[in-house]
């Protein structure tokens, strides 16, 4: 088994990334001083360049049966994101892993916060193709009602998200549903409305695609820090608390878009205190 493969069960699991971004992380946690993650420097040094983070940009590749899923298309080549360039590695990591675009059923998309879904189209051609073309893409009607109102909408949803319900590419879940065989989305709000997360249930084992209820691994120790991009501070609180309890009842493994490549891990409990511990 390769570092960024895994199985659960019958499910295989690929992880893959758009790259990683360094920024200083009062930019995300405005309330606390850097020395807070002086703890972690150790523990997690493959996440800090100096004091800054070297946050992870992952997404996902989950295969069950007749279905290819990818989880958030990372954040694509152009722009700025943290006042960063990020890399737009994605489609060149897909590519280094034998994953072809036409393969992929079905494009789950945890939220709507722009490094989740900056490949949806070809951004990196100038015809802009949609990306997966046999693919559906999956999102949340909650987080669809909220990013697409017109006090809400800015030019990545306009691009990026809107041009799928015209070409028929479109899935809005309002309810838990499986997706694919062993793989069901449930929805975890707070960080956006409409976040959701994937339940990989196969042969006993299973594993939690937890999107971005946790920004870091600190993340999972820190769990009551004010997170800047959190859309409901006390309900993204309380939705990190509540994946953590259900994370460690059924032993799951915790997988995560900003968790150092390839994203995946269990939580271990040390002094009092949870941590996550790459696998």
């Amino acid at each position: 088994m390769t570092k960024n493969k895994i199985t659960v069960g019958d499910i295989t699991i690929v992880g893959v990334t758009d790259g990683s971004i360094t920024f200083d992380p009062r930019i995300l946690f405005p309330k606390n001083s850097l020395e807070i993650w002086a703890q972690f420097y150790d523990r997690f040094p493959e996440y800090f360049s100096g004091k800054y983070f070297k946050n992870n940009l992952g997404s996902f590749i989950f295969t069950s049966k007749d279905k290819t899923i990818i989880a958030d298309t990372g954040f694509g080549p152009n722009g700025l994101m943290l006042d960063s360039k990020p890399p737009g590695k994605l489609l060149d990591n897909l590519k280094s892993n034998n994953i072809n675009l036409s393969e992929i059923t079905n494009v789950f998309i945890t939220h709507l916060h722009g490094d989740h879904f900056g490949w949806n189209f070809r951004e990196d051609l100038p015809n802009r193709p949609i990306t997966f073309p046999n693919a559906e893409y999956i999102i949340h009607k909650l987080d669809w009602d909220h990013y697409t109102n017109k006090e809400n909408i800015d030019e990545d949803i306009l691009k990026k998200i809107l041009p799928l319900e015209s070409m028929n590419k479109l899935n809005l879940l309002n309810e838990e549903k499986e997706i694919a065989p062993g793989i069901t989305a449930f929805h975890t709000p707070g960080h956006t409305p409409g976040h959701m997360s994937l339940l990989i249930a196969s042969q006993n084992e299973r594993a939690i695609l937890v999107g971005d209820i946790f920004g870091s691994p600190m993340h999972i120790t820190e769990t009551d820090l004010f997170y800047t991009p959190d859309w409901d501070q006390n309900m993204a609180k309380s939705t990190r608390k509540n994946i953590i309890n259900l994370i460690e009842k059924d032993n799951s493994t915790i997988i995560g878009s900003h968790l150092s490549f390839p994203g995946w891990g269990k939580i271990i409990r040390w002094k009092g205190k949870r941590y996550w511990k790459a696998l």
